[in-house]
């Protein structure tokens, strides 16, 4: 039994050892390839992988997104220009843009989505087709595309979005034939422009390692930049910079100096917490100061009528027990017997004791009058 099971056992080692053997000889390691989601980094900046093969292949990409920067482009160099800058190109922004083509700058422009308006586009005579109709055969989801002086064509992804040359012609177009084209290449003075419909999608971080399209990119901007270095300047997402940062950027001593002043003048107002007061006692004021207070108010607002009838009732009965007979008088009797008596002119009496008072002179001089008065009687 012993024997029986040694043999057992070296039988199987051995058919192990053949299978060993046979795994080795036909099994090969092999490198795979695992796409990971896009990064913090990526999804950032849709052109991240497109700075990176540029740089790698000795050349240099600036990106940027300030619109201010169409304003004061740098001699020479490639220019790639995203979507959505209709409402950044003005028309003397844009007449800038194609004098600097045409001193011998090189633009690449992507063309607007419809209904967008694209005054680049507009200026070059270039009208945006329709797309063809996929179900008849019309379109073909590759295209190839030929560049002056080579000899093989380079297969990129076909747009939907066709363009149509207008009296200007291009040097050199690709796309789906008499439907439409997808690139357009101009010449304009010593510089060359040329608008593509998908070239943004393209080369994003999804599609760059797709067909030839790295090599489509790479083979451009080589043929127009001779240098050993190739100069390119990515304008992506542009936006112009806020009010504020506008100020900071160009009026900071000023807006420093606000902030100072507004900060001293909340010093000055928001009120201090401290320990708590104790409340004043309550006085009570006298008669003669509530009456006095309430004539400061009638003389304010101009009240005066309100004010005299009192005095002329108090002359009045000052005058009915000091002469009798002559209160008992008509007013003009009164005014010319009280005229004898003070040497006051009868007029100024009579208005004293039954005028109006309508402006403060008249007030005053009316109570004026009828205090003289009581002091003769």
């Amino acid at each position: 039994m012993r024997r029986r099971f040694i043999l057992l056992a070296l039988l199987v080692a051995s058919a192990l050892g053949v299978l060993a053997v046979w795994l080795v000889d036909h099994l090969e390691r092999v490198p795979v390839t695992l796409r990971e989601a896009p990064q913090a980094e990526a999804r950032r900046n849709p052109y991240l992988a497109l700075e990176r093969f540029t740089t790698r292949m000795g050349g240099q990409l600036t990106r940027q997104s300030d619109a201010r920067i169409l304003d004061r482009l740098p001699a020479g160099g490639s220019l790639f220009l995203d979507r959505q800058r209709a409402h950044l190109l003005p028309p003397e922004r844009l007449r800038h843009l194609l004098d600097w083509v045409a001193q011998g700058g090189w633009l690449i422009a992507v063309a607007e989505l419809p209904p967008l308006a694209d005054p680049l586009l507009d200026s070059l005579g270039v009208r945006r087709l329709p797309p063809p109709d996929a179900k008849h055969g019309e379109y073909r989801s590759i295209i190839e595309v030929l560049l002056p002086g080579q000899s093989r064509p380079l297969r990129v992804d076909a747009s939907t979005q066709l363009l149509a040359a207008g009296e200007r012609q291009p040097l050199w177009s690709a796309g789906q034939g008499e439907r439409g084209q997808q690139i357009l290449h101009f010449r304009i003075g010593r510089g060359r422009l040329t608008v593509a419909s998908e070239l943004d999608q393209q080369l994003s971080n999804r599609h760059i390692g797709q067909q030839d399209h790295a090599e489509l990119y790479w083979r451009l901007i080589s043929r127009d930049d001779p240098s050993v270095q190739p100069r390119v300047l990515l304008l992506s997402r542009l936006q112009m910079p806020t009010l504020f940062e506008w100020l900071w950027e160009n009026a900071w001593t000023t807006c420093l100096a606000v902030a100072v002043l507004i900060a001293v003048w909340l010093w000055m107002i928001v009120p201090r917490f401290g320990s708590v007061r104790p409340e004043p006692l309550a006085t009570r004021r006298e008669l003669r100061q509530h009456l006095a207070a309430m004539a400061h108010y009638l003389w304010r607002t101009g009240q005066l009528s309100a004010l005299l009838p009192a005095a002329r009732e108090h002359f009045r009965r000052h005058l009915a027990q000091r002469q009798p007979d002559l209160a008992a008088r008509p007013l003009a009797a009164q005014a010319s017997a009280l005229t004898v008596l003070s040497g006051l002119p009868a007029a100024r009496i009579a208005s004293a004791l039954a005028g109006r008072a309508d402006h403060p002179q008249a007030f005053t001089d009316a109570l004026r009058v009828l205090r003289e008065l009581e002091r003769l009687l």
